[in-house]
């Protein structure tokens, strides 16, 4: 009949396969897009191979190869975590898939079956439906521990060089910005100002997609907020929002009236995919309409950092700094 509501979640799509008894063998309409996977890197092993080599009698190498493996170990979990998240977000879009074309079928006053194969899709994801919460919290988490450890290993780097200069006991050694602003500020000469340039292009990047995300949106949250993710061909984004009314009625009513222009939207239901696919094309709304969605986004939540990228600016840091301490090395 027509006029009937669209499910508005995964228990109530369940509830309707369940009750209809809405089998059937093929699963068409699973559908998801492969995303890129992080490649384990490294990057401060050739830096680590060279010290092990050098000062091989030193009684202070022990110490840094302690505390390098327990770098190595923090880095690899980033990948690993990445390829959870992967998971998570194949898990959602086939979801999604699902309702889309159950939603259309209500719509067109047809019965829907759902195949073996869907009927496990709902299964898995009304049991795991926030696990890409944990998984995200846990990447970022992680990377703001990777950043922490590092300025411990730098420091136990220029001990087991350049000897017990009591100047190195100024440098801290557990938290990452403040390593960063005391080469920003301090004039002790102890590095040349390569090292400074350094540290200074890592803090664009630094504080705002990691220290800011772990603090403000997990760590020391202030207002409760949810996630919600999005995906296009290439990229998977992340949100963290408040969700009243206010922000999904606005989201599904602009939905509602550019479904005509964008064929896409007659069966999308995300409503993080539907701001993010507003967002792209805010040149194409009515102005007031493009208003809308800059407030929604102000208002209600932030995009989180695109993984691949930011993971990609550490390891380029790494790699920096693996080539400068091994040149200040061999002076």
């Amino acid at each position: 009949m027509r006029g009937v509501a669209t499910l508005s979640g995964p228990r109530e799509l369940y509830k309707y396969a369940i009750t209809r008894r809405c089998i059937r063998k093929d699963s068409k309409n699973l559908r998801y897009i492969e995303l890129e996977r992080l490649t384990d890197k490294s990057t401060l092993l050739e830096l680590a191979r060279y010290l092990f080599k050098k000062y091989e009698s030193d009684p202070k190498r022990s110490a840094f190869s302690l505390y390098y493996r327990s770098f190595q170990m923090t880095q690899s979990f980033l990948p690993e975590i990445w390829d959870r998240i992967l998971k998570d977000v194949r898990l959602e879009q086939e979801y999604w898939s699902i309702e889309a074309e159950i939603n259309n079928a209500q719509q067109a006053e047809e019965e829907y079956k759902l195949s073996v194969e869907e009927t496990k899709v709902l299964d898995e994801f009304l049991a795991h439906q926030h696990r890409i919460n944990l998984d995200v919290e846990d990447w970022f988490l992680h990377a703001h521990i990777l950043m922490e450890k590092y300025t411990k290993l730098f420091k136990l780097v220029l001990q087991l060089t350049k000897g017990n200069d009591r100047r190195f006991n100024k440098i801290p050694s557990r938290s990452f910005h403040k390593h960063i602003k005391f080469f920003q500020t301090e004039k002790t000469g102890i590095l040349d100002e390569k090292y400074v340039d350094l540290i200074k292009d890592c803090s664009n990047w630094y504080v705002s997609e990691i220290k800011d995300v772990r603090d403000d949106l997990i760590t020391h949250e202030q207002i409760g907020r949810f996630w919600g993710s999005s995906t296009s061909p290439d990229t998977f984004s992340i949100s963290r929002f408040n969700r009243p009314d206010t922000l999904v009625n606005p989201l599904y009513s602009l939905a509602d009236k550019y479904k005509e222009k964008f064929l896409i939207l007659q069966s999308e239901r995300n409503v993080f995919n539907l701001l993010s696919f507003f967002e792209a094309n805010a040149s194409k709304l009515e102005a007031i309409d493009a208003k809308t969605i800059s407030d929604i986004r102000r208002k209600y939540g932030r995009s989180f950092p695109d993984i691949p990228e930011l993971y990609n600016k550490m390891n380029t840091f790494f790699s920096s700094v693996n080539d400068y301490l091994i040149s200040q090395t061999e002076k």
